[in-house]
């Protein structure tokens, strides 16, 4: 009897270390699974480092140029690059559109469409969906193509944003609750912006319409304002000379380059240096729109203190 026990009590210890032994291979298999997959995560990211050593410094990702400017007559198309460059290691992908908008007299973009020099229905982006690996660069050619009817005979602009385009995520359900939610993960984008002048389009007039000096607490300004009186875009050039009338102090203030678009002002604000002494200037602001005939300018007199 003790015997057929002691047997019975060998064979039931025999079966549970015989489990034990499944189950620990099973948890071991299963490390040596999740370790190889992390290895080679790790040796795939090492390696795009080991291949573009050198070639990549993982300072971000750059479109070039920030703006283009075609000169094209109805009935023709012109056909530009556009440059993406990812300088890190990770693949991104890009989507390419246009959008007709509006500046104000600050140069800030705003919601209002301009429909009077929309350029969105006669430009094209190809590809307008990009991936890009680690360390490349993507070409995009940018084609506008201009109608050949009188109304296309202006000048027109608009803004092309490129945006990054993110794998869709999970939906996950809330603990403890029937509502679910949506995965979001930040992206990026970038504007350029895309000028149109025909060629029988020449100068655009730009009139000064105003010449004044402000200051707040901590900075003193000066402002010309501008208007684009012509059918064209402008490429406006500005700045400012100042000279203290009793002592001959002279400083020029650096030259701000801005689009003036038709029909529309435009601001320049110059803030004045701060080591400017004390006294009664002489101001004059000189503006450049690209005539070769003729610049314009404004002057007055302020007392600086």
């Amino acid at each position: 009897m003790k015997l057929q026990f002691l047997l019975i009590y060998v064979f039931i210890n025999f079966s549970f270390f015989s489990q034990n032994i499944k189950s620990d291979s099973s948890v071991d298999s299963q490390k040596k699974n999740d370790q190889q997959k992390y290895n080679e995560l790790i040796s795939k990211e090492i390696s795009i480092k080991d291949l573009k050593q050198g070639e990549i410094s993982n300072l971000g990702v750059a479109v070039a140029p920030s703006s283009m400017r075609f000169r094209t007559n109805p009935g023709n198309s012109d056909t530009r690059i556009l440059t993406i460059t990812n300088d890190t290691y990770k693949k991104y992908r890009f989507k390419i559109t246009f959008s007709d908008v509006d500046m104000n007299r600050e140069g800030k973009i705003t919601d209002d469409k301009t429909t009077d020099i929309g350029l969105k229905n006669w430009i094209v982006a190809d590809p307008n969906f990009v991936e890009i690996e680690p360390g490349e660069k993507a070409k995009i050619n940018i084609t506008v193509n201009i109608p050949n009817i009188d109304a296309a005979n202006r000048a027109a602009w608009c803004m092309g944003i490129i945006d990054e385009v993110q794998e869709n995520t999970e939906i996950a359900p809330n603990e403890n609750s029937e509502s679910i939610t949506f995965g979001v993960k930040p992206s990026f984008g970038f504007g350029v912006y895309f000028y149109q002048n025909p060629l029988s389009i020449g100068v655009s007039e730009v009139d000064i319409l105003d010449f004044s000096f402000s200051y707040s607490e901590k900075n003193k300004y000066i402002h010309l304002l501008v208007e684009n009186t012509g059918k064209g875009i402008a490429r406006a050039k500005a700045y400012v000379e100042l000279d203290e009338l009793n002592t001959g102090y002279h400083e020029t203030l650096d030259l701000q380059i801005f689009n003036v678009l038709p029909n529309r002002q435009r601001e320049f604000t110059f803030t004045l240096p701060g080591k400017m002494p004390n006294g009664k200037y002489s101001i004059m602001g000189i503006l450049d729109f690209g005539s070769d005939e003729e610049i314009k300018a404004a002057s007055k007199e302020i007392i600086i203190q």
